[in-house]
């Protein structure tokens, strides 16, 4: 079994960031899920006696589902949805990996410094487009179905 550090009672937010246009501009809860993103990363001190830091070991690999934002904050599926956007709009965070609801995969957001960069009017990420599965096309699938209606009779 792998090593597992804890996770802290607290969290650590820098000055610059929640000084920033781009987090004063944050609406909704999206400031809220936000410092719940930053409270989930992990830190292992490193260094020699004296020059000791501590660095983030999965910053890459944080996660936040649905079920989880019901629970503990109370915040519905759209709500968490524009926060999630929004943070990505602002650069605070990016999407590694795009989970399925299906396959039980959930997805993996990174935490991003691109939010130095933001500006009003501006977009830094976007959520990739939805990819529609089932059925799609309804008129070719009518054609099919009474091309077969007429074969049969």
């Amino acid at each position: 079994m792998a090593w597992k550090p804890k996770l802290r009672p607290g969290t650590w937010v820098e000055r610059t960031m929640f000084e920033s246009r781009a987090f004063v501009a944050l609406k909704g809860c999206a400031a809220q899920v936000l410092i719940n993103f930053l409270g989930k990363r992990q830190f292992m001190r490193s260094g020699k006696k004296g020059k000791k830091h501590y660095d983030c070991i999965n910053c890459n690999e944080l996660t936040f589902t649905y079920l989880e934002a019901e629970r503990k904050l109370a915040i519905t599926k759209p709500r968490l949805t524009r926060a999630i956007d929004e943070l990505l709009a602002k650069g605070f965070l990016r999407i590694e990996h795009r989970g399925g609801a299906y396959q039980r995969d959930k997805t993996l957001y990174a935490l991003s410094d691109e939010w130095l960069y933001w500006r009003p009017g501006s977009t830094v990420h976007r959520r990739p487009r939805d990819v529609h599965r089932g059925y799609q096309n309804r008129k070719a699938g009518m054609k099919a179905r009474a091309h077969l209606r007429q074969g049969t009779s």
